[in-house]
Order: C-alpha cells, then structure tokens, then sequence
C-alpha cells in the first residue's frame, strides 16, 4: 500500500480502516495460539502422564483437551488482543508508516476507531464463549472425567495431591501413595464440611474408592475421626474406627450430554443470576460466615467476572494503540515487553480481587472490575497524551507551512 499517496477522503479512510485491522490480524492469532498452547501445557502434561500410567485412550484424552479450550480462550482474547494491537502498531511506527499517515492528515483518532470497533467485537465474542462455549466446555469436561472414572478409578487418583474437585461441596481429600499389590489408597486424609464452621478432619490407614449406580463412595478402613466439640473453641473429639463410608460426590445424571454442573464457574450467567437470587433468599443480611454466605459471594464474584474478562478486549484496546504508537526503533519485541508486563499487573489484580471479593473484604463488582478500571485509567492518561501530541505536531506542521 502506497501510503504516500493517502489522500484524506472518505474512501482512502476506508482504506485505513482495513490495512489497520489487517495489520492487527496476524499478531492477533499468533498471540492467541502461543498464549493458548502455554496455558494448555499443564492440562497436556497431566493427560500425558494419564496415558503413560494409567492407559487411558488418547482419543478420550483429546475429547478432554478440547473440551477446555474454551475456559483457555476466554482469558486469552483480551490478553491477544492488547498484544497485537501492540505488535502491529509497533511495525507501523518502526517502518515510518505512522509518520506518513500523520504527514498527509490522519489524525490519531482515526487510528483509534479501528481498534476500538475492532476491541469491542472481540468483547462481544469473549461474551458469547463466556456464557455458552465455557458451561459447555466444562459440563462436557466434568462428564467424561466421570464416565472414565467409572470404568477406570485411577483416572482421578493423583498420589500426594490434595484433589478439589468437591471443595464446593465442602469436601478435600488426599492419600499418600497406593499399595503396589492391592491397589489400595494407603495414608489417606479427607476434610470435611469445611465452610460450615465446624470442619470434620478424617485420616485412615487404607481406603478404597469405587462407584456405586450413581454416587462416588471412599471407603475408609482403620482410621480416625476428629471433630470440633460445640461451645469449646479448643476442645475436640476423636472417634476411631474399623470402617467409614464417605460419600465424596452428589448425585448426576449418568447420560454425558444432560450432565449440568452446580459450579457457579460453569454456569451460564442467566442460571448464574437465577443462583444468586436463591442464595439471597437463603441468608440474612448480617449472615458473612455460613456455608450459603461464602457461596454467595463467590458466585457474585464469578458472575461479574464473566463481564470484566470479555471487557477488558476494550480496555486494552484502549491503552494499546497510544502504547503502540510510542513505539520507534525497537520495535516489535518493546510492544510484546509491554503488553506481557501489562497482563500480568492486569490477571495479578484480577486474582487479589477475586480473593478478597470471596473473602467479604470488598465487594463483588469493585474487586472483579478494579483490574479493567486501572487499565482503563493508564490509558486515558495515554490517550490525552496522545491527542495532544497529535495536536501539537499539527500546529507545528501548519506553522512550518505558513513560514
């Protein structure tokens, strides 16, 4: 493209229009392809070592990387977005491309429109994979884990790591190692009731897990129960026993395609309001510290953070092209520092305010939006420098005309 020839007319800023998105594309996919593939590292090395130890079918664990890619995806769009932005307007500045368009008319506000229009599209489609690929994805993921688990138990079985999967439910569990001849779980120890003020801890010797109908069972053998005495902070009760069957799953449905998680996470944000609402009726207004309260604030928390994440493809459009435009002889590898070092202040925010919006220390909409608001200040403060800068160098420009 002949930039020198750019005329500003309404049919060359057209032109402009589409050899800035142009330019945006490919950095764009680049950045979501390694930013993807990075953050998918842990989830191939785990279904690796499953395969290698366990036996199960590659095709199976193919079927579960794919089903996570959208939870991947939807933090990695605002993350490519801001990058891209950033490498493409590098290139234009180093290349001189920048300074030719200002030389024949084109203001810095022409330059922003493109990415803004182009930043809110990306919002919108990080919204739609928020609210239906995302429930999707991890419903899908949730009930192949299940139905492999089913025929093979080792598949959820990881020796020394405390597994999660039943925190919501107030349940975490580990074992030690597993007995090379009986396959049993040896050293186990299981939390129970954690969010209800009177947490159960179980350790036993031995355990067996298996699958009965529809229910996950842990069968304990030779171990101990210890638990809190009511009215006395510091005393406990310890009971023995021979055996101890532990529920560890609620009930589901067995078919995969009508299995819905109860995981505010996983759920659409229209469910996710309905949940909310349930909650609130469930608690009353100086309630903080009950199970229902910290389920409460943790699906507020998770309800505005489906908002803030797909937003901040605006935000960082926002901050991107004056950053990008400052850019001059170091080029590319200055927009991907910058950006790099933006995200991660950005997903730091995002993880203290999701801790202290559970937590009860801010409130759900300040701690999930903190990060997209900071952004979005930073920012303005560049865009102002930026306009007027771009004024100065006009005025400067007609003044070199008229003497």
């Amino acid at each position: 493209m002949a930039l020198s020839k750019l005329q500003l007319e309404p049919s060359n800023l057209k032109i402009l229009t589409k050899y800035t998105i142009k330019e945006f594309i490919p950095p764009f996919l680049a950045s979501l392809l390694c930013l993807t593939l990075i953050l998918l590292l842990e989830e191939i090395f785990r279904l690796t070592r499953l395969f290698v130890k366990k036996g199960v079918s590659p095709l199976y664990l193919l079927e579960l990387l794919i089903y996570v890619l959208p939870a991947t995806i939807v933090v990695t769009i605002p993350m490519s977005t801001l990058i891209g932005i950033l490498i493409a307007f590098g290139r234009l500045s180093t290349d001189n491309e920048i300074t030719a368009m200002r030389a024949h008319g084109v203001s810095f506000q022409q330059l922003l429109v493109p990415m803004l229009i182009t930043s809110v599209f990306l919002s919108v489609t990080d919204l739609v994979f928020m609210d239906y690929a995302l429930p999707h994805g991890n419903a899908a993921y949730s009930s192949l884990k299940r139905d492999i688990s089913r025929k093979n138990p080792s598949f959820v079985l990881e020796e020394g790591m405390v597994m999660k999967e039943m925190e919501s439910k107030g349940k975490i569990w580990m074992f030690e190692r597993t007995h090379p001849e009986t396959g049993r779980l040896l050293d186990v120890k299981l939390w129970d009731a954690i969010w209800s003020g009177q947490p159960r801890f179980v350790e036993s010797k031995q355990a067996v897990l298996s699958f009965e109908k529809t229910h996950a069972w842990l069968d304990l053998y030779d171990g101990r129960t210890y638990e809190l005495v009511p009215d006395k902070t510091e005393a406990y009760r310890i009971t023995s026993f021979e055996e101890n069957r532990i529920l560890l799953d609620v009930v589901e449905n067995v078919k995969r395609s009508e299995f819905e998680s109860q995981s505010p996470r996983s759920m659409p944000i229209g469910k996710l309001r309905h949940r909310i609402h349930e909650l609130k009726k469930q608690i009353t207004p100086n309630d903080k510290k009950s199970y229902q309260a910290i389920q409460l604030r943790y699906a507020k928390v998770e309800y505005h953070k489906k908002f803030s994440i797909p937003f901040a493809c605006l935000f960082f459009g926002l901050i991107g092209v004056p950053l990008g435009l400052m850019v001059k002889k170091s080029g590319r590898m200055v927009g991907l520092g910058i950006g790099l070092t933006l995200i991660v202040i950005y997903y730091l925010l995002l993880q203290l305010g999701q801790s202290l919006g559970i937590n009860g220390k801010m409130t759900a909409w300040v701690a999930m939006w903190t990060p997209n608001i900071f952004t979005g200040f930073i920012g303005l403060m560049f865009l102002i420098r930026s306009i007027i800068q771009d004024k100065v160098n006009k005025i400067q420009t007609l003044s070199g005309e008229v003497n």
